[in-house]
């Protein structure tokens, strides 16, 4: 059996999942644990091992100018005091962002957050660039940026009045997305983050946030330390079955902020809130019949509901069932003070990923006007480059008896002999990250695997080799191939 078929984990399948009466018993989901859990991971996702995301609000608008590393959580940290307890945690890094944003558009009262609306036009995006682009980097699946912690939504929303159709670019930013992207055949589906919102904004009467007329883009006054109120997870859950209800995606992204309510104030309405949006979204998958993924982060949910999300380590070991990390090609959201990542450092962390059972989720940043700059293109189309020869031991694989040797770290650090494994149709596949001077690369316990040929991904072949106790050590090509990550194919 497929191993990203059926979880054969921890959680108890029996009993799972309740049959309707009528004529075909299909299964029904609720928002229990061993009902979501009984929720198989379908195939295009499980296969499909590559999806591309992007960040785009306007928060863009502030960060393609600004004179410092400035983020995504601009709306936030522009409206920071001293006397509020996030920024005592690094006032050499929040302060910034108040003196920046004064210095540059005016004082709070007067230029808030909401002011960048206007600014924020989307005159250069074109949705079916998008596509056309990450078709090419082979991927499965695209999220549409549909919500930040800001509050504003890239879509026609009813839910949420202050939205991109009705101000800003004027335009169905999600919709043009998800259209255009399954014209190509790939994915559609959205990005959420808009559980963090109930406790986003600081609210002072010298800021704009105090006025009650911007309640739609910034909530209700609260107090810093505030809890969530029952109302502001209702609200989050209505969003979020818009979404479903609206563009039927195939997969959705929930940022981790909808477990903050968990962990600072011990309130499971946010994760009660999920669980029934996660229920309704798998028994809409049924009416819809497609197979649908949702993915989440830290300790929203618990394992075996839905995808687990990882933004820093991810689990150890093979996990029996799919996961995923998402990396950013450069920052989060665009801005031109923040370095690319190299495309070998993203692709050494794709291939660990897939030889662990994991899928890569990587982040775009176009720039305000909705255009992307030609360094995250350039990345992109080298990522699609290199999965045009090799991404057959990557698409529709799964992970060996074991991921390999060595240490790839997330983002920067790896050892040099690291190897990695995957399989497919009766072939393993051995992928190194770095090309050895001696011209020959060891493959730890593959001895037992005890091919007949090797070939390389991309080069010419086949290679001789020799078993040395449970390792084969193959000899290289005098010239080198490929580049980045190079794969080795081994057949029986």
């Amino acid at each position: 059996m497929n191993r990203n078929k059926k979880w054969m984990g921890a959680l108890a399948l029996a009993g799972a999942v309740t049959l309707v009466t009528g004529a075909s018993a299909d299964p029904s989901y609720d928002s229990s644990q061993e009902s979501l859990a009984s929720y198989d991971v379908p195939g295009w996702y499980s296969e499909g091992k590559l999806g591309i995301f992007m960040h785009l609000g306007p928060f863009c608008v502030p960060l393609t100018t600004a004179t410092f590393p400035a983020g995504e959580w601009y709306a936030r940290l522009m409206y920071y005091t001293a006397d509020n307890p996030t920024i005592q945690q690094r006032p050499d890094k929040f302060s910034q962002y108040g003196e920046y944003h004064e210095k540059t558009y005016g004082t709070r009262d007067t230029f808030g957050y909401k002011d960048f609306i206007p600014m924020f036009k989307l005159e250069k995006f074109d949705a079916e660039y998008y596509a056309d682009l990450v078709e090419k980097t082979g991927a499965a699946y695209f999220a549409a940026p549909a919500v930040h912690h800001d509050g504003f939504a890239m879509w026609d929303s009813k839910v949420i009045d202050w939205n991109a159709v009705k101000m800003g670019p004027k335009r169905d930013v999600v919709g043009e997305l998800t259209e255009a992207m399954r014209r190509k055949g790939i994915r559609a589906g959205v990005s959420t983050h808009y559980g963090r919102h109930w406790r986003y904004y600081t609210f002072r009467p010298e800021f704009d946030t105090w006025d009650p007329a911007n309640e739609g883009l910034y909530g209700k006054r609260r107090g810093d330390e505030d809890p969530p109120r029952p109302e502001d997870a209702l609200h989050w859950e209505d969003v979020m079955n818009e979404l479903v209800d609206q563009y039927q995606p195939d997969y959705i992204f929930v940022d981790g902020g909808v477990c903050d309510a968990h962990f600072l104030y011990n309130s499971e309405i946010y994760r009660d809130a999920l669980r029934r949006v996660l229920a309704r979204y798998y028994n809409k998958s049924l009416e819809w019949n497609k197979g649908v993924v949702l993915s989440w982060k830290r300790d929203s949910l618990n394992l075996g509901e839905g995808v687990f999300d990882s933004e820093k380590a991810g689990p150890s070991g093979i996990p029996e069932r799919p996961w995923q990390a998402h990396i950013a090609v450069g920052g989060w959201s665009y801005n031109p003070k923040i370095n690319l990542k190299p495309v070998d450092s993203i692709l050494r962390n794709f291939v660990d990923l897939v030889s662990r059972n994991g899928n890569l989720l990587l982040n775009i940043g176009p720039m305000a006007d909705g255009s992307l700059d030609k360094g995250h293109e350039k990345v992109l189309l080298q990522i699609g480059e290199w999965m045009h020869v090799n991404g057959e031991g990557i698409t529709g694989s799964n992970p060996w008896t074991r991921f390999g040797s060595g240490k790839i770290d997330r983002y920067k650090a790896y050892d040099k002999e690291a190897i990695r494994y995957t399989q497919k149709d009766g072939a393993l596949y051995a992928w190194f990250v770095h090309w050895p001077e001696a011209g020959a690369v060891t493959l730890p316990e593959a001895a037992s695997f005890d091919p007949a040929t090797i070939v390389p991904l991309g080069g010419p072949g086949p290679l001789t080799f020799a078993k040395e106790g449970d390792a084969l050590v193959v000899d290289l090509p005098g010239k080198q191939f490929g580049q980045y990550v190079w794969g080795l194919k081994l057949t029986k």
